[in-house]
């Protein structure tokens, strides 16, 4: 079984100027995302890597920007509709 890459250390990589922005778009937006997880003993969603809270916790942490958020959403209900 291969274990699926983190959203988070991808996101971090893009922050840090290792992955250009469109590619990053285009990746987050397809991105094969689990079911939020809601977890008392976690106040950050930080034992999920692969949740649409990992993106959200990226734009509060200035790893992406508020458009890179929007555009993240809508490129990804274009894929779904």
């Amino acid at each position: 079984m291969t274990e699926k890459p983190s959203l988070r250390a991808y996101l971090q990589r893009y922050a840090q100027g290792g992955i250009p922005r469109e590619e990053m778009l285009d990746t987050v937006a397809a991105w094969d995302f689990e079911e939020d997880d809601w977890d008392p003993e976690h106040i950050e969603p930080t034992h999920q890597d692969n949740a649409w809270k990992v993106v959200y916790s990226a734009l509060m942490l200035d790893d992406i920007t508020d458009e890179d958020y929007e555009e993240i959403h809508r490129r990804h209900r274009l894929r779904s509709a």
